[in-house]
């Protein structure tokens, strides 16, 4: 101890170099700063004005649902957050922030194309989303950046951009989904207008078939000599010559018995009426009409454009909710490390200086004196 006692001004000579380097190493080494801010779905009163959206892609059956309809599509706070995630994983948007910063851009200067990609990438994924951990519920956005003040300017950036993509894809899902509807549409009409050809065709031969069997009707009656009907209409009977009324059943009743003008008449009608008047007595086809009329007015598809209008002229920036100026910012910079650090070594050193070179000093002595 004594030994350290007189050489206390060497050891505290060392060990302030040693924090004098210390504190140089520290304010030379380049600072970085822990940037993390929560992030969450934008308010539900934001999508308010695409519940009738989502109520029309309901109705025509294209409104997402994950166990029976999960290649639908809906617009509303958890869908537009979950498709956040997804476009701002992909770090284009955060590429393309990066690439306006003068530090980046001085970074990648002398590189070719490939490994200016590839140092842009390696910058972007400074630049996290993160999930919520097991006890939180919130995402959180969290950078690692030589300046805060340009780390949050960035990441606003990419998010902003982020944003404004998913807009324009919201935008062009929904006008692809009117060109669905109306294709759908069109086809639907095809296939009920050849339905509605194949009845009218069919019509024309129950006609045709009808026509000629009253025909040869009215031929019996005339060679019969049968003017005008001889049946009771109550009882379905004939009335012979001699006065003894017999019953028919109608299946078994001769038609020419209703006499020819009646039939001639009903030729007439078949004759002379209009397609329309034919069609109305065809089974199904009133039934097919009313969907074909229903399809050609259906406002599905122009609705569903409409809507596309409303979205790329909507700000899509409240669409999720964080703030950059409520972050929380730590310095990376480990000064007082690294002057304790440098103090405890400039000691240590300062110590080993004194022993070594005081057990020298007696070595030569016991050397001078032998």
């Amino acid at each position: 101890f004594e030994t350290l006692w007189d050489g206390k001004w060497k050891i505290i000579a060392t060990t302030f170099v040693a924090a004098l380097v210390g504190v140089a190493f520290s304010l030379v080494q380049p600072n970085s700063y822990q940037v993390s801010t929560s992030i969450q779905t934008g308010d539900q009163s934001v999508f308010l004005k695409y519940t009738s959206i989502n109520a029309l892609l309901k109705k025509e059956g294209l409104l997402f649902d994950g166990e029976t309809n999960p290649n639908g599509y809906r617009i509303d706070s958890d869908s537009i957050f979950e498709q956040f995630v997804v476009e701002f994983n992909d770090y284009e948007e955060m590429v393309d922030a990066l690439s306006s910063s003068e530090y980046v851009q001085e970074a990648i200067k002398n590189l070719d194309e490939i490994d200016k990609q590839g140092v842009l990438i390696a910058f972007a994924k400074s630049f996290e989303l993160k999930a919520p951990t097991k006890n939180a519920e919130n995402w959180h956005l969290s950078f690692e950046w030589h300046d805060n003040l340009e780390g949050v300017r960035l990441f606003d950036d990419a998010i902003l951009k982020t944003l404004v993509n998913i807009r324009n894809v919201a935008k062009e899902n929904i006008d692809d989904l009117a060109t669905a509807v109306d294709i759908r549409n069109s086809r639907e009409l095809e296939s009920l207008h050849n339905e509605m050809s194949l009845i009218e065709n069919k019509q024309m031969g129950r006609d045709k078939k009808r026509i000629q069997y009253l025909i040869e009707q009215s031929a019996i009656a005339k060679e019969l000599g049968i003017e005008r009907n001889k049946l009771d209409p109550n009882g379905l009977t004939q009335s012979s010559e001699n006065g003894i009324s017999l019953s028919f059943n109608s299946i078994d009743v001769p038609y020419y018995l209703r006499g020819y003008k009646a039939i001639d008449k009903e030729i007439e009608l078949i004759r002379n009426r209009t397609q329309e008047q034919m069609l109305l007595s065809a089974d199904n086809y009133l039934e097919l009409k009313e969907k074909v009329v229903s399809l050609e007015n259906d406002l599905a598809s122009s609705q569903l454009r409409d809507a596309s209008k409303t979205i790329e002229i909507d700000n899509p920036n409240d669409w999720v909710e964080f703030d950059m100026a409520l972050a929380d910012s730590k310095s990376q910079r480990k000064s007082k490390l690294y002057v304790a650090l440098s103090i405890v070594s400039g000691g240590m050193i300062g110590v080993l200086f004194v022993l070594v070179s005081n057990a020298v000093r007696k070595r030569r002595e016991r050397l001078a004196k032998a």
